[in-house]
Formats: structure tokens, C-alpha cells, sequence
């Protein structure tokens, strides 16, 4: 069976991480000054490099072998090691299913026991926030008195949920999810070395889908190289991906005050099988871009990533016949409609009441 792609090509050094460059440089300076500290806190959306980063960290604090001390060799024992994820001083401890008590007492009695190979034992414990309040508090009696050779790393969605008193003891990173060129740049890496070409169209789908997760982004290809023939419309179906055009007609008969007009093209999309949930997803993120357009004009070139020429070209006519006000109107009542859709007996009626909304605030 052949290797997911974002386990194939998951990066080996703080040279191969893309994005969160504020967390590398910081990592690799601790590292070279021996400026290590007991305990770190890396929270973030998911998907974008905290265990990746937590086992990069890992390997670099224990590799003896490189020239600089802030990098790894990627040949000796404890490299090949953690590459294969069999590297016994890395305890990844998932605290979604480990969650009590117990488990973290466990963990205390372990703690205690020197390296077997390397210089550092780090203990990884994802979604830390799933601790019982029990093993919270057990947990931060560890980060009061760590032994010398033991290095916690807490990854976590949802940092609110620790305790104030664990994230005081700890050195927080916060993650981020990247930008549309980051993730472009990897996956067209990623197509290099698999031998493949795809579409730029294609490829910017992909990236726009990913949400800025670069482990979704990476999915996603792998799904799509599947394919024998992976075109512009495939890719779209397969995605749940609303064809912008689709999106900005609607949004013609908004501002044209065009009621029978939009709630005609609702029920005809809807026959032609648009998923409406995804038809308002999109439809927001659309409009907030038309809102960023409105509101600052300088912003056209960031959002531009997103569109084609002619796409642009229309969103910015549509920004010019839109006031601020009814554009607020029309993502409030979308937002209201792409929750009312989830639990409608029909499912276009959210989506038309939204009309009747929005046009009748003018």
C-alpha cells in the first residue's frame, strides 16, 4: 500500500518546515545556546506542523551526529530512528483516549527513568486539553519538578481549556495555518517529486480547500492524483467546491433587488444538485472578500490569489454597486441561513428566507 502524502513527504529538518518561521528561528537559537526549556506548549489550528514540529525539535536536540548543532544529520541511528517513528525516548501519549488519572501517574513513574539512547526524553502530549481535571493537576506537579533529561511538549487545538497554571510553566508557540503561497510551494514540490503535473487552476482548488492546513492540502492531492484525469470540473465535484460564477449570479440578483429572480435560481441550482451548505460556505467567504474589497482597497491584490482575471474583474464591479450596509446584510443572513440549513426539512428554505431578508432591508 502505497504511503499517504503528507506521511511521505513530512519534513525531516527545521529546514524542511514550511511556514511558522517565528517558531523555528526561535527553537534552533534555544538549541544552540542550550537555552532548553522543560516545558513548551504548541497550540494551533489543526493541521498545521505542531507534531511535526515537536518530533523535528526531538530529533535535533538528540542528534550528535550534524555539523551544527542546531540541525541533524538525517544518518545516524537516532535520525533513521525517528524517522520511523520507533525512537524510544519520543513517548507520544494522546490524551483524547489517555485522558485519567491513572494514566498520568503512569506517566510520573516514567518520567524518572534516564534516556535509553539519546540525550533527551520528550514526552508529547497531544490534545493536552483532554485531560481530566485530576490529570491536570498531576501533570503540572511534573512541570514543577521535571527531572533534568525530560522535555514536555503540550499540543493543543483549544489552549483555553489548560489550566492557567500549566501554560504559566511553559513556553507557549502558537501556530498558524499558512498562506496560499506556502501551501502552493509544497504541494508543486510534492507533484516534482512524485513526477505528476496538474493544472494551476487545479492547484489553486486544492489550496483553497486546504483552509491554510497544510496536512488537508496534502490529503486532498493525494485524492486527487488517484484520479486519471484530474480537470478544473472534476476537481470542483469531488471537493464540494461552488463554482464562483454560480456564486456572483446570485449575488447579481441581490444587489438588482431581483427577488422572484434569486429565489427561481435558488430552486434551480438546487435541481441541478448544488449542495446548498456549500453554496453559502462559499457564498460567505465570497462576500467577505467583497467586504475587504469595499473596505480597503489595497487588499485586491491578496485576495486576486483567489481569483481569476475575469473572476476579479467581477468582483470588483460588484463591490462598486454594493453599500457597507448591504453587504453586512447580506453575510448576517447568510451566517443565520448556513446554521438554519443544518436542521431545515427543506433545504433551500434558509437560503430563500435569507433573500427575502436581505432584500427587503433596502
Amino acid at each position: 500500500m502505497s504511503q499517504v502524502l503528507y506521511r511521505k513527504y513530512r519534513p525531516q529538518s527545521f529546514d524542511e518546515i514550511v511556514g511558522q518561521q517565528h517558531i523555528v528561528t526561535t527553537l534552533r537559537n534555544a538549541i544552540k545556546t542550550g537555552d532548553i526549556s522543560h516545558a513548551y506548549l504548541f497550540s494551533g489550528p489543526r493541521g498545521t506542523g505542531k507534531t511535526t514540529m515537536a518530533r523535528v525539535f526531538t530529533k535535533t536536540l538528540n542528534c550528535n551526529s550534524s555539523a551544527q548543532k542546531d540541525d541533524v544529520c538525517l544518518k545516524c541511528d537516532i535520525c533513521n530512528q525517528l524517522e520511523k517513528g520507533s525512537f524510544v525516548d519520543l513517548i507520544e501519549i494522546d490524551a483524547a483516549s489517555n485522558r485519567g488519572i491513572d494514566d498520568i501517574r503512569e506517566l510520573k513513574e516514567a518520567v524518572r527513568v534516564s534516556p535509553a539512547v539519546g540525550d533527551y526524553k520528550v514526552y508529547l502530549v497531544d490534545e493536552a486539553h483532554m485531560l481530566t481535571k485530576e490529570a491536570s493537576n498531576a501533570l503540572l506537579k511534573m512541570l514543577e519538578e521535571p527531572p533534568a533529561h525530560a522535555i514536555f511538549i503540550l499540543a493543543t487545538t483549544e489552549p483555553h481549556k489548560l489550566l492557567p497554571t500549566i501554560m504559566s510553566r511553559t513556553q507557549h508557540f502558537d501556530f498558524h495555518f499558512l498562506n496560499s503561497d506556502e501551501i502552493k510551494n509544497k504541494l508543486q514540490g510534492i507533484l516534482t517529486r512524485e513526477k505528476r503535473i496538474l493544472e494551476s487552476a487545479v492547484l489553486d482548488l486544492v489550496t483553497l480547500a486546504s483552509g491554510g492546513s497544510l496536512r488537508d492540502a496534502e490529503s486532498i492531492l493525494g485524492k486527487i492524483l488517484s484520479l486519471n484525469t484530474p480537470t478544473e470540473q472534476v476537481v470542483r465535484g469531488i471537493l464540494g467546491l461552488v463554482d464562483i460564477i454560480k456564486i456572483s449570479n446570485f449575488i447579481d440578483f441581490l444587489i438588482e433587488n431581483k427577488k422572484d429572480d434569486a429565489l427561481n435560481y435558488i430552486n434551480e441550482i438546487t435541481q441541478t444538485g448544488t449542495d446548498l451548505e456549500q453554496f453559502i460556505i462559499n457564498t460567505i467567504e465570497y462576500m467577505r472578500k467583497i467586504l475587504f474589497l469595499k473596505m480597503s482597497p489595497s487588499s485586491e491584490k491578496l485576495i486576486a490569489k483567489n481569483f481569476t482575471k475575469e473572476e476579479l474583474q467581477v468582483a470588483k464591479k460588484q463591490t462598486d454597486l454594493l453599500t457597507e450596509k448591504k453587504i453586512y446584510g447580506i453575510i448576517k443572513q447568510l451566517l443565520n441561513a448556513s446554521q438554519d440549513i443544518k436542521y431545515s426539512p427543506v433545504p433551500q428554505l434558509p437560503l430563500e428566507l435569507a433573500v427575502v431578508e436581505i432584500i427587503g432591508e433596502e
